[in-house]
């Protein structure tokens, strides 16, 4: 009997246990995400209030797609915001901290594939080389660099138009589209062949390449790790029908900083151009697809936190192309106990996203959106108010 008594019990105890397991969504992503997007919900309505029933989020608008512009080649594509002309005394910050020797593993990644080219500075440093019948001769490196190229690799390299020579050949700013800022390099007439010794700076926020001029076979010239032979600014390409996004991962809630991740995204040639800004967040976040995971494109660890300010890795941005019909693609977060899904912003109800203007500067970590922006309560409940402003 005793036997059977315990029998009994065990059978009692795991009715119990499945009764308390099937309302523990421990088992179920799909439940555990819902319950994390109504305590998010929850979290929301105590810090703002009630939402304005037209609330849209910003996501009123759809984006424009518009078609390649031919002028593109030459600088002039209506499309892309022009960048700034650059000024003397930019010039002079540039060619100062490149005319210093340079390590070539202080070079930073910059992965675009969106950009804009333009022209800084010609070198004007003389370099001795022999003949083929031993006379000398000395010249500038820079008269003898030309062909400026880019690419994802010296198989798929592609010609800068418009840069045929170390001076610009003739223009300043080149745009690229749908191409890569992984590679870099110039043809070399002196010896015929083309030249990828450069590094990329970072110097207040924007980008330069720098090439050190060197020659092979029997000219002989070696680097001096110098790069200031032809020096090059690179701009992300910023499109006029572009958005910003910024988002709420739902990993911890109640911090509603909206910086977990923030890109812009723009139509272009039946695509999506992303510009990856910041990754506030440490989930695991994908836009798109899951091949485009927002801390691996930074180049750091899921739990990394990059570019929402001091104490958070600083990296260049990272621009790229999505074959999408969506006005903004998916954002899809993974999590342990939730699985994976997707964010949303329904009308009139907690957003875990959010549709700004580029010119929208995100918060730093752990800094609340209404501290930065404090109007931003108000706008919950009424759209009429410019919260940005």
């Amino acid at each position: 009997m005793k036997w059977r008594f315990n029998l009994g019990m065990l059978a009692i105890g795991a009715v119990l246990f499945a009764s308390c397991s099937s309302n523990d969504d421990l088992f179920d992503p799909e439940k555990a995400a819902q319950r994390r997007e109504a305590q998010y919900t929850t979290a929301f309505a105590k810090l703002y209030g009630e939402i304005a029933p037209d609330q849209d989020w910003g996501f009123g608008e759809k984006a424009e797609t518009r078609k390649a512009n031919t002028d593109a080649a030459v600088g002039n594509d209506k499309t892309v915001n022009m960048p700034a002309e650059i000024d003397e005394t930019e010039i002079a910050k540039v060619v100062k901290a490149f005319s210093e020797p340079i390590d070539a593993s202080e070079s930073i990644n910059v992965n675009w594939t969106d950009f804009w080219v333009q022209q800084v500075y010609t070198g004007t440093a003389e370099y001795v080389w022999k003949d083929n019948n031993g006379a000398e001769h000395k010249d500038k490196g820079s008269r003898n660099m030309d062909r400026l190229v880019v690419g994802k690799s010296i198989e798929k390299q592609e010609h800068v138009n418009n840069f045929n020579a170390a001076n610009g050949g003739g223009t300043n700013r080149m745009l690229m589209q749908d191409s890569s800022t992984k590679l870099f390099g110039y043809h070399n007439s002196l010896d015929g062949t083309y030249h990828y010794e450069y590094v990329v700076l970072e110097i207040d926020g924007s980008y330069y390449v720098g090439f050190d001029f060197c020659a092979t076979g029997d000219k002989n010239i070696p680097g001096d790790g110098i790069y200031d032979d032809w020096i090059l600014k690179i701009s992300p390409a910023v499109y006029k029908n572009a958005k910003r996004i910024i988002a709420e991962d739902l990993g911890g809630i109640g911090d509603f900083d909206f910086n977990d991740v923030v890109f812009d995204v723009a139509s272009h040639n039946g695509e999506k151009v992303i510009t990856l800004w910041a990754a506030g967040g440490t989930l695991p976040l994908f836009i798109g697809d899951t091949e485009h995971e927002i801390h691996a494109l930074f180049g750091v660890s899921t739990t990394t936190i990059v570019n929402t300010g001091a104490g958070t890795e600083t990296k260049a941005p990272v621009v790229f192309r999505l074959s999408s019909s969506d006005d903004v693609p998916p954002i899809i977060v993974e999590s342990t106990t939730a699985g994976k899904y997707n964010l949303k912003s329904e009308c009139g109800k907690a957003p875990q996203m959010i549709c700004v203007p580029t010119t929208y500067e995100w918060t730093d970590e752990r800094v609340a959106i209404d501290t930065k922006y404090p109007k931003f309560k108000e706008w919950v409940g009424n759209t009429a108010i410019d919260w940005l402003n």
